[in-house]
């Protein structure tokens, strides 16, 4: 079972009150103040204030759900993992990551929230980074070729996108064929996904954008994955596992841009190419993320 943490980086989570009230044996982190100095991407020295935050005000004493706002804030996720992995004294670990993007870019001096797997990859005691449900636009072009492929090549990370169109149901990277979710069906493509980790222990992270519009409201374009059939993967993947934490984002937050005036100009104006300009409903945001908080929370048995 796992304890759920709710890192408040953002104000997405403060509405929820029906997941709060779940979670109630939860903890709180209130972390406002370094939201936008870490949102979209942060130096260093803002990873390390989180680090140090999280020390002080919830000492890990155990294996945790964490519940960590938009998906802008997915580069906190190598410190989750490290912070799990010490918690659990776990030497080798799979780390199972949900998302539309595949998070591979190049990115120096700092982490952005699409860098962040070659990170993980490269931790000591992660065997592996799994990545699954991408259809996004960046796993092609240019955009694909000047990604960080190291962790593709030498083993260390594998990725099953949802859909790669014309290809046959396979998807062609760094010199392999990856298979995509949709080249069979779903009950196939869960035992091959379950049969690829090969620790004992075994993270999660889940960026929602992966989902369906029906299943999440978030800050990025959105993928196909269905709740029920994310909610198939994770639990197969589970069995036989032990599971050491996990981290959800992805629930739509207006953004606070910050690090310094520069950094929150140029995160402005990244964000203004690469996000939808729209904003959404919020009431409708709230109530169709809390839904899908509460069954995950439900997934990863962290409700009270």
């Amino acid at each position: 079972m796992l304890r759920p943490l709710f890192l408040n980086l953002d104000s997405s989570l403060a509405g929820q009150t029906d997941l709060r009230a779940a979670a109630s044996a939860g903890r709180q982190v209130a972390a406002l103040a370094l939201g936008p100095a870490l949102r979209l991407w942060s130096r260093p020295a803002a990873l390390e204030a989180l680090r140090s935050l999280l020390a002080r005000e919830a000492p890990a004493a155990g294996p945790e759900l964490v519940f960590a706002g938009s998906g802008d804030f997915h580069h906190v996720a190598p410190l989750l993992i490290e912070r799990a992995m010490a918690a659990a004294g776990s030497t080798q670990v799979t780390v199972l990551h949900f998302d539309n993007h595949p998070d591979w870019v190049r990115f120096s001096n700092g982490a952005h929230c699409g860098s962040w797997v070659g990170q993980a990859a490269r931790l000591p005691g992660v065997a592996r980074v799994i990545t699954v449900g991408v259809c996004s636009g960046d796993i092609h072009g240019a955009r694909a070729r000047n990604a960080d492929l190291g962790p593709l090549t030498d083993g260390r990370a594998e990725i099953y996108p949802y859909s790669a169109a014309g290809e046959g149901g396979l998807f062609r990277i760094a010199g392999t064929e990856w298979l995509t979710v949709d080249a069979g069906d779903e009950a196939a493509f869960a035992a091959l996904l379950a049969g690829r980790i090969a620790t004992r222990d075994l993270y999660v992270t889940i960026d929602k954008d992966v989902l369906r519009a029906e299943d999440a409201v978030t800050n990025w374009d959105q993928g196909r994955m269905s709740l029920n059939f994310l909610e198939r993967l994770t639990g197969g993947a589970m069995d036989g596992h032990r599971l050491i934490g996990a981290d959800v984002v992805g629930d739509w937050s207006a953004p606070v841009y910050g690090g310094g005036l520069m950094a929150g100009l140029l995160k402005g104006a990244e964000a203004w190419l690469d996000q939808p300009r729209r904003a959404p409903d919020s009431g409708l945001s709230q109530a169709v993320n809390q839904r899908t908080n509460l069954r995950l929370l439900s997934l990863f048995g962290a409700a009270a």
